[in-house]
Parts: structure tokens; sequence; C-alpha cells
């Protein structure tokens, strides 16, 4: 049984890790640390576990086997590090770091204590993107010309346990707006379902209407749109915000041979409408938002990769290689032009 240690007690804690870790017959809540020490005990008696205020005193712990760091995007290098060198295999929250140093350093600690470095970016393991990704590979739609991906919601405010008060709107603690938040799923979705990588992008990336308790905007981006080109000579667009009071996760591949629609459909999570006028309807898990949380899997993967003693199967350079189209966003934004993707 692996006994995984969780740092953060926020609502993805809540709605995701700690009830997949409880429903993964392989691992166990071992312990739960938050700076709120209310927090961290009330978590402890839910789920048995030893609550911890100091997050060195949870990945010191010898009865501790992996750790899920879960805390504000600051945290993330220095935590992940630490319990690396510490002997633990580590899940990470995504963004992965707030800068290509710190992802570095990350997957070189990682290589030198060969301990995994596991980054939790689930959209891969949605049943509808792993049914695309399978349908694309096949070859049937042909090449990808072009695409438009999405992914937007009201806002963290309405996610996050104190309300109206989120990190994710403080510069300070979030780094990034909803680039880091939403946009890290989608450039790293599009990238992984195509199998390419991103080349250039150009960008607009604004604060147009979230705004904090005391009524001023908040100090990160609540939108943002992006074209981008690839390796293989693919553009489309992926669209974030924090502004959408309909929540819209949707993607469309536009390819030689048809049109592939994931979420665009309320009954079928994917559609395929071939040129000659035929099309193909698949019914594969649920639409996932915030209102009602559908397993995301990110645990079960994480555990797997454990007890089969395999790489980790969503690796620290996944982790990296959309944070360097976020922050490739931000310059071509800042500079009003498009720009490469580079290190």
């Amino acid at each position: 049984m692996i006994r995984i240690g969780v740092i953060g007690g926020g609502t993805i804690v809540r709605r995701r890790h700690l009830p997949e870790i409880l429903d993964n017959p392989y691992a166990q809540v071992g312990a739960v640390c938050d700076v709120v020490r209310e927090r961290a005990e009330e978590l402890g008696r839910e789920y048995g576990a030893t609550p911890y205020t100091d997050y060195k005193e949870l990945i010191n712990d010898p009865a501790i086997d992996a750790v899920i760091v879960a805390a504000t995007n600051t945290t993330h290098a220095q935590m992940t590090i630490e319990a690396l060198k510490a002997g633990k295999d580590v899940m990470c929250e995504k963004p992965m770091a707030v800068s290509l140093g710190e992802a570095k350093e990350m997957i070189r600690t990682s290589e030198e204590t060969g301990k995994m470095l596991f980054i939790a970016q689930n959209q891969r393991l949605a049943p509808a993107h792993i049914k695309a990704k399978e349908l694309l590979a096949s070859g049937m739609l042909g090449k990808v010309i072009t695409f438009k991906s999405t992914f937007g919601h009201p806002g963290c405010e309405h996610w996050a346990q104190d309300k109206g008060k989120t990190w994710f709107f403080k510069k300070a603690v979030s780094v990034f707006g909803c680039l880091g938040d939403l946009g890290i799923h989608k450039i790293d979705m599009v990238r992984w379902m195509m199998d390419d990588e991103f080349t250039e992008v150009f960008a607009k990336v604004e604060t147009l209407n979230k705004r904090n308790a005391d009524g001023e905007l908040i100090d990160v981006e609540d939108n943002a749109v992006m074209v981008l080109k690839t390796q293989k000579g693919t553009t489309g667009t992926i669209t974030v915000s924090w502004t959408y009071e309909m929540e819209d996760c949707s993607t469309v591949f536009y390819c030689e041979n048809g049109v592939m629609t994931i979420y665009g459909n309320p009954e079928y999570q994917v559609v395929i409408e071939r040129n000659d006028g035929t099309a193909d309807y698949y019914k594969v898990g649920e639409i996932p938002n915030n209102i009602v949380q559908v397993k995301s899997g990110i645990i079960d993967e994480f555990v797997s990769c454990m007890v089969e003693q395999k790489p980790a199967t969503i690796s620290g350079r996944d982790g990296m290689e959309p944070l360097k189209v976020v922050f490739s966003a931000y310059e071509s934004s800042e500079q009003n032009k498009a720009v490469k993707i580079t290190e």
C-alpha cells in the first residue's frame, strides 16, 4: 500500500486528490498538510491521516512513500525539489513552476535522485481526449489543418476555499492568471493529441472584467487568446477565460477529410463529421466541469506508475513545454507581435 502525503488543503485536494486516493486500491492518504491548522486537522480526521502545518515535516515523515504538491504556484518548485531529495516520488499540480529555471531544476533533481516527477495535467486522461487522440492517430481524418480549443469558466472565486479572497487572483503567489490555470491544460492537451510541438505564438493577454472583493480589477489576466503554429505547420487558436458564465471546454480539429468536435455536443463527447456527409458519434465519459466533478484519473495514473515502476507518463518535461508557450504568450502580448517559442 502506497502512503501518500498531500501538501495543500484547497478545493482541488478536497474534490479530486483525496477522494481519488481513497478510491484507489493501492494507495491511502498517509498525511495532509495545510498552513491553516484547522484545515489540516479536519482533513486528517476525515481521512485518518497525520495532519501537518509544516510541509517539511510531511516530506521527511518516513511513513510517507509519495507526495502530492498542491499548494500555491510559487511553492511548487521548492516543495517538489525537497520532496524528491527526501526520497519521495512526487506528483506536482500544474503549473509545475513559475519559471523555466525552476522547472529545469525540478527535472534535474528527479533525474539525479531517481525519484519520479509526475505533473497533474489531467486533461490528457479525459476519456473523450483519449478517444480523440486515437481517432486522429488512425489517419481517418487525414492531416490536421487548423484547430480551436477553449477553456473558460466563471472564475476561481467560485471554486476556491477562500471565497472572494482566492490566492489565484494575487500575482505575488499565483504569478499567472487564467493562462497558468487553464491555458496550461489546453496547450498540453493539444500538443499531446496532435503529437506536435508549438513553435510560434501571437497572443492577447488581458484583464477585462474580473474584480477583487474591493471592486478593483485583479492583477493577473482573466482572458487570453493565442494563435499558435506547430512544427508540422498546423495553425490554430487556444482561448482561455475566467469570465465565461457558461463553462466551455470544447476543442475542434479541422482536418483534410472532416471535422472532429470534442465536448461540443451535449449528448456525444466526440463527434466526427466527414466531408462526404457521414458522421460518427461517440459517448465517452462526461463533460468535466467545476460544478459536478467527474473522476480525473490523475491519481490512478500516478499510482500506476509507482506500482508498475515505470517512468512518469506525464513527465516534468511534459510540464515544462506548456510553460514555454505561456511565457512566450506573455512576451507576445507585451510586444504586440508574434514570437518564437524558445527556452
